[in-house]
């Protein structure tokens, strides 16, 4: 039967064909097609091609077998039972027959279709015939309903109807990806191509994660379409969402096990995801452009944009040179925007309750660092290229001289930089070569600028994989090249960073010694400083193992091994370890001793790291200190009946008339006096060279016993530095003089840092060391009274020079004389110390070299002297020190203030409290993992509760500390005397340490919640005259409520007690006399509070406009945002709401403060000025919100909430007006100011310069732009309220009166009557006003109208001021 169809269709016999075709039932039509499709040498389409031919579609029999083989035909095609071949075929064909159905057919194919996929049994085969039929469909005119009500439908709208019946009905996961294939071939209007792509990101949560590639692959190739954004955005939300899961699925997996995400699988599909978009884009460049697109407009939320998936991405679409300094622009400024987002929300509580948390961006960042492991390779350049972006563009820019105690987010930016680096070396093996070549570079190449975060991240590398380093050693050694030519700091660091790798590369060693040797001989001083760092850094680091010492021989013998025989010394040093650095030690020590031969620089900085070098490496005591004892001997009178003991003229060179320094004999023996107490107190019998040291130590101290009583007996006539000798310094004896008086100082200063450490508080030891500060005492007082002199005629030198020179003491001894001096309470002491104490000018001293020490480790971290970079040494010290002073300053001291009142300096009281603050400071700073501990180890109470510290008492434990400070604060503030040991002007210094301890309590807590009551009862309860004190405390308060409180009452009230002090703008309204703070009084209220006051405002609105800029920014992103897709930090049109009625509140509370500030009669000068800019920026602020609303409009998205309405309101009738008259009184007071000087000046030869600067002044004061730039930010703001008026068809210009033509004014009844006072002006004046009588008035304003403004504000104050009012129209 069916060849016989099959012949008759070929002999084109249409009649016989349908004859025979009418006689066949319609399901033995079926079973042939199904068994010649089956066959595969059977020709099925043959078969179909025929029972087409013998249907036609005119007749109802031929259109119902036509629609009988469609079905069947797609029914074997969804079976998935013919082969591809067959089935390619059949479809082929198909798609060339389906125009030829009428409406009614391809609907009922339509439904097929539809009902296949609901029941999940379509094949992707078939699915190729369902575009055809789509649009044969949308190609009628007309289709007629297959439902039983009957009908009729356009075709176009048949088809919109079946994609959408396509798009709501439930799809089986398995045809996803063929549909969404199917889709690129259907013709579809806009709007119907965004419903298929939102159907098809709907289904990626039904798909395992591994069929999410291929269907995200589809949906690239259907964005081609349109809609691009809606994909990217898509694809990019659904995957934050499921790394979001991911992240709360770790953090619960710990309670229960269970992991529904596999964290493995999911990275491995992102990366091919990451793949897709990257090449699709290469492919089409809209499609990046549309990436970018997005991400601009999402800047204003950074954290829809920094998830680890879109910076991932981001990073790998970098790669494509069109579009990678955008996408780096948009991730640097992001992530630093994000930085400061947070630190907004960590200072203000009115962010915290308003604006959902910020996400934490470092987190972020380095997880997708974390995530790149998973095979990330196109991600990994990327990160590179990132780290070294944050890095350069964020790095420090000077170098800095002290430590911050919180990063600025510029330093975060450059920190995350760092680790994101750092991470990338430890995880990918095929970036770590290019990374350690761009951080050597940099170290090399950036002389000028500081490169310690490269160093820093140079030596994390190093400590973190020192052996993978061993890879890259020709760019080390190439980098060691160039050690020489780079500042000495930079210098060092890169020695310190590069050390572990010394200690496992002997060809690296050996290169390090070449090239320090060859900088020991440069003609530069800074690169012979390099070579010491070098050569004493490997002294410390290359020990010395063993018990036995270097004999004094050994070490003169060993000294003098050539280089080529400490070479092969190191192979030993390699193969032994610490039994064979002794050769290379010696060998360094004979390479320093040339430095004892170089300039003063080279060899202070060579005595100051020998301590160092014995400390570390305690086998090299003997040399050592035998050759600094050999080098001091060169300068000592061995006679004991020499004096002076010491020669200090071969401590000084000349060349020509200039003198210089060639021994600094004072740190020579700093260094022989340190190295000495130490061999003291590290004695070991065990050793075996323990008797040559001990000799040798017995003759040290012989000789430095021996110094101390002959320097106390040498009078300054021995020294040639008594009061007839000369120290200026214009001429070369004087500065040979200056020379030596600062080496007799600095080794009197040694010799009484020894006595008192090794007399043990005995009678003796303390009369040595009064007599010893008396020969100081006495020199410094000739260098004084020298600069007094010399100061009258030309610079003080000397002054300058005191106060510049660093005291020899080291921290430790000034530690230990503090304690000695203020709390030591020993009975045993108590004699010696008594004497000691009654020296007022010994104790001023003490407490000024702790002073100088403390501000250096303040600015730096470190300190001059022995243990001056010693964390630990220092970190002890400070906290010794502090404890004295607190116990001094709390009355708790063996010392009063009485002994030393005759001196008009600063009591000591003062200065202890000046320390005390520099040294929380610096703990705030260094040591911040220890404040705790420190406040535990000051505490008077006695109860040394550090050990017993937990984080739950932390908190209690520093509000505990600051309630010591505040009884003093109210103890001083409180007294009427002015003999307290604690003046009113120091107590600001109490202030700023409790400021630096507020810093560390959680503003949440109840603790901070105290602190803020109490400064603002203080602030209203006590009248405080001092202004620097008022600053302070004004200050605090401000700090303290803008981090736990969110109202704006406090400013008003302020601004109201300012508005009563100071009177009102206008001289005839008298202003109520209500006061809410006592401290703001007649002498502080301005400049001092009324400045504090604008600079919060300022403050405040700086905080509203980027709450405005991040609303508006979020609502541009919701937008263009997918339904379905949800930002991480942005709220939705009900936090959104709450958002802009709380900007509504905030701003009126401003508006009513400046309300009061706009009236008082602020004085001339930085308080009008700052009042003007703020006024501005409020008014800017204003118009921002305008526009803001106007946008909500025009987009049809919200309406004027009640509380703008009556901010609005509030600004025309208690703002407008008053800014106006307050601008008139501003310029009506500049004006008078400036023309009483000048004229206070004419006449005057002498104040002729005073009088020009007067006249420069009131040139600026006329180009002054502040004013001009207020009245248009005014009216730009009445504008938009014009506008929004007619949008929201509510009157809001209604309390707001006409705006003043400010440009021209003029009051003719007070012109009259100025112009009748001044009749030496009347004839010009009459001219004038003739010229000006006709229409052309510009000429007449410009040129008469402002002089003639100024004169009579001058002639009549009063009238002037009439003429100056504002007109009320």
């Amino acid at each position: 039967m069916n060849k016989n169809i099959v012949r008759l269709a070929d002999e084109g016999n249409v009649s016989a064909l349908t004859k025979t075709l009418a006689e066949v039932q319609l399901e033995e039509l079926g079973e042939i097609l199904e068994e010649r499709a089956l066959e595969e040498k059977a020709d099925t389409v043959s078969f179909i091609r025929a029972v087409l031919k013998g249907s036609s579609c005119n007749t109802s029999d031929g259109l119902k077998r036509t629609m009988y083989m469609y079905k069947q035909t797609i029914k074997l095609l969804n079976n998935g039972e013919i082969t591809n071949k067959v089935s390619t075929d059949i479809v082929g064909f198909l798609l060339m027959e389906l125009d030829a159905l009428p409406g009614k057919a391809l609907a009922e194919l339509a439904d097929v279709f539809l009902d296949a996929i609901k029941e999940g049994s379509v094949s992707g085969k078939s699915l190729e015939l369902l575009p055809k039929v789509l649009s044969a469909v949308a190609a009628k005119e007309s289709v007629p309903l297959t439902t039983d009500c009957g009908g009729e439908m356009s075709g176009p709208e048949y088809k919109r109807q079946i994609l959408n019946s396509l798009c709501s009905s439930r799809w089986d996961s398995q045809c996803v990806i063929h549909l969404a294939a199917m889709f690129r071939d259907v013709p579809m209007s806009s709007e119907e191509l965004r419903f298929v792509i939102d159907k098809l990101q709907r289904m990626f949560k039904e798909l395992d994660l591994q069929e999410l590639p291929p269907l995200v692959y589809q949906l690239l190739l259907l964005s081609t379409k349109g809609h691009k954004n809606l994909v990217l955005q898509g694809v990019l939300s659904f995957f934050n969402e499921q790394d979001e899961a991911c992240r709360e699925e770790e953090k619960a997996q710990n309670h229960d096990g269970v992991q529904s995400i596999s964290k493995e699988q999911l990275r491995h599909m992102e990366g091919t995801i990451i793949l897709h978009i990257t090449f699709a884009i290469k492919q089409d460049q809209n499609l990046g452009k549309e990436l970018i697109k997005f991400l601009k407009a999402s800047q204003s939320s950074p954290g829809k944009i920094l998830t680890p998936f879109t910076v991932a991405l981001s990073l790998s679409v970098a790669q494509i040179h069109r579009f990678e300094e955008t996408v780096f622009d948009i991730l640097k400024s992001s992530i630093l925007r994000s930085f400061k987002d947070e630190e907004r929300q960590r200072q203000s509580k009115w962010i915290k309750e308003n604006i959902p948390e910020c996400f934490k961006v470092q987190d972020f960042i380095l997880e997708t660092v974390q995530n790149s492991l998973f095979g990330w390779d196109h991600v990994t350049q990327g990160l590179v290229q990132l780290g070294f972006l944050l890095m350069d563009s964020y790095g420090p820019r000077v170098f800095e001289t002290h430590a911050l105690e919180h990063l600025s987010p510029t330093q975060q930016a450059c920190e995350l930089g760092s680790k994101v680096l750092l991470n990338t070396f430890k995880g990918h093996e095929m970036v770590r070569a290019e990374i350690l070549e761009q951080i050597l570079n940099r170290v090399v190449t950036k002389a000028t600028t500081p490169v310690g975060h490269f160093i820093n991240l140079l030596s994390s590398t190093v400590r973190s994989a020192p052996h993978v380093l061993l890879e890259s050693l020709p760019k080390v050694k190439e980098a060691l090249d160039y050690l020489s030519f780079l500042p000495p700091r930079t210098a060092e660091g890169l020695l310190k960073a590069l050390q572990p790798l010394m200690k496992i590369s002997l060809s690296l060693r050996d290169s390090l010694i070449l090239v320090l040797r060859k900088a020991m001989f440069s003609r530069q001083v800074d690169a012979r400083k390099i070579a010491v760092t070098g050569f004493l850094q490997l002294l410390k680091h290359f020990k010395v193992l063993g018990s036995g010492g270097l004999g004094s021989s050994q070490a003169s013998s060993q000294a003098s091994v050539s280089f080529s025989q400490c070479s092969q010394v190191q192979v030993d040093v390699h193969i032994r370890g610490g039994a064979g650095n002794e050769a290379l030690c010696l060998e360094i020590l004979g390479n320093l001793r040339r430095c004892f031969t170089q300039q003063s620089d080279v060899r202070i900085l060579l005595y100051e790291g020998l301590y160092d070098v014995m400390c570390h490496n305690p086998q090299l005591r003997q040399p050592i200190l035998d050759a600094l004892y050999v080098q001091f001997q060169k300068y000592y009178e061995t006679e004991d009946d020499v004096t002076p003991p010491i020669k200090l003229d071969p401590c000084l060179s000349a060349s020509g008339e200039q003198v210089f320094l060639a021994e600094p004999l004072a740190h020579l023996l700093s260094a022989l006096q340190h190295c000495t107490l130490w061999c003291g107190d590290h004695t070991s019998e065990e050793d075996d060279d323990q008797d040559n040291v001990e000799h040798l130590f017995n003759e040290v101290e012989d000789l430095l016993q021996s110094l101390t009583r002959r320097m106390i007996k040498s009078e300054m006539e021995d020294f040639e530095l008594d009061k007839s000798a000369d120290f200026s310094p214009t001429t070369s004896v004087g500065m040979k003089n200056s020379f030596l008086a600062n080496l007799v100082l600095g080794v009197c200063e040694l010799l009484l840092e020894f006595t008192f450490t090794e007399g043990e508080f005995s009678t003796q030891s303390i009369e040595e060391v009064t007599q010893l500060f008396a020969v100081y005492h006495q020199l410094e007082d000739i260098l004084k009274e020298k600069s007094v002199v010399q100061g009258k005629k030309s610079r003080p030198w000397g002054s300058k020079q005191q106060s510049s020179s660093t005291s020899l003491l080291s921290l430790g001894c000034v530690a230990q004389l503090c304690t000695a001096l203020f709390s030591d309470l020993t009975p045993s002491h108590q004699q010696g110390l008594m004497p000691l104490r009654s020296v007022a000018d010994f104790v001023r001293y003490v407490l000024n070299v702790t002073l100088q020490k403390l501000k250096q480790i303040s600015e730096s971290g470190t300190c001059s002297g022995p243990r001056g970079r010693n964390k630990e040494h220092i970190y002890k010290q400070c906290h010794s020190i502090a404890r004295v002073f607190l116990k001094h300053v709390s009355g708790n001291s063996c010392i009063n203030d009485d002994r030393v009142k005759k001196d008009k300096s600063k009591k000591l009281s003062s200065l202890c409290l000046e320390g005390l603050c520099i040294v929380v400071n610096i703990v705030c700073c260094h040591y911040k993992d220890k404040l705790s501990h420190f406040l535990a180890i000051i505490d008077l109470s006695g109860e040394s509760r550090s050990d017993q510290i937990d984080q739950d008492d932390e908190q209690e434990h520093i509000y505990s500390t600051i309630k010591i400070f505040q009884q003093l604060i109210i103890s001083i503030i409180s007294s009427d005397t002015q003999d307290s040991d604690i003046s009113v002007k120091d107590t600001h210094t109490l202030i700023n340490v409790i400021s630096l301890l507020t810093h560390h309590l959680d503003p949440d807590s109840q603790q901070f919640a105290h602190l803020q009551c109490w400064v603002q009862r203080i602030c209203k309860e006590h009248n405080v005259d001092d202004m620097t004190l008022s600053k302070a405390l004004v200050t605090l308060l401000f700090s303290l409520t803008f981090q736990s409180k969110t109202g704006t009452s406090m400013i008003r009230e302020m601004a109201q007690d300012i508005h009563s002090q100071l009177g009102d703008v206008d001289e005839e309204i008298e202003v109520e006399n209500r006061t809410h703070f006592a401290i703001v009084n007649p002498r502080t209220a301005a400049p001092t509070i009324a400045l504090i006051v604008v600079n919060q405002m300022d403050k405040i609105l700086d905080e509203l406009d980027w709450t405005m800029s991040k609303i508006r920014g979020d609502l541009a992103v919701t937008q263009s945002t997918p339904s379905n897709a949800k930002m991480p930090d942005s709220p939705d049109n009900t936090q959104r709401t709450t958002l802009e009625s709380a900007v509504c509140v905030r701003l009126t509370g401003l508006v009513m403060a400046l309300h009061e500030l706009s009236q008082s009669a602020l004085p001339e000068g930085p308080c009008t000025e700052s009042t003007v800019k703020v006024l501005t920026k409020l008014y800017v602020t204003l118009a921002t919100c305008g526009k803001y609303y106007m946008a909500l409009y025009n987009q049809r998205l919200g309406h004027l909430p009640p509380k703008f309405e009556k901010l609005v309101k509030l600004t025309g009738t208690h703002l407008s007006q008053q800014v106006y008259a307050m601008i008139t009184y501003i310029q009506a007071v500049q004006t008078q100011s400036l023309q009483e000087m000048a004229a206070s000046s004419k006449g005057k030869a002498k104040d002729k310069k005073r009088a020009q600067n007067m006249a420069g002044k009131a040139k600026v004061m006329k180009e002054m732009k502040s004013i001009p730039n207020l009245i248009y930010a005014i009216e730009q703001y009445e504008k938009f309220l014009i506008q929004l008026s007619k949008k929201s068809k509510i009157n809001l210009m209604e309390h707001f009166k006409r705006s003043t033509a400010r440009d021209f004014r003029i009051n003719g009844a007070t012109l009259e009557a100025a112009l009748r006072d001044d009749p030496s002006d009347e004839e010009d004046e009459d001219g004038s006003e003739s010229e000006s009588e006709e229409p052309p008035k510009k000429k007449g304003k410009n040129e008469e109208g402002k002089p003639r403004g100024g004169k009579m504000s001058l002639k009549q104050k009063k009238a002037a001021k009439q003429a100056l009012a504002v007109p009320n129209n």
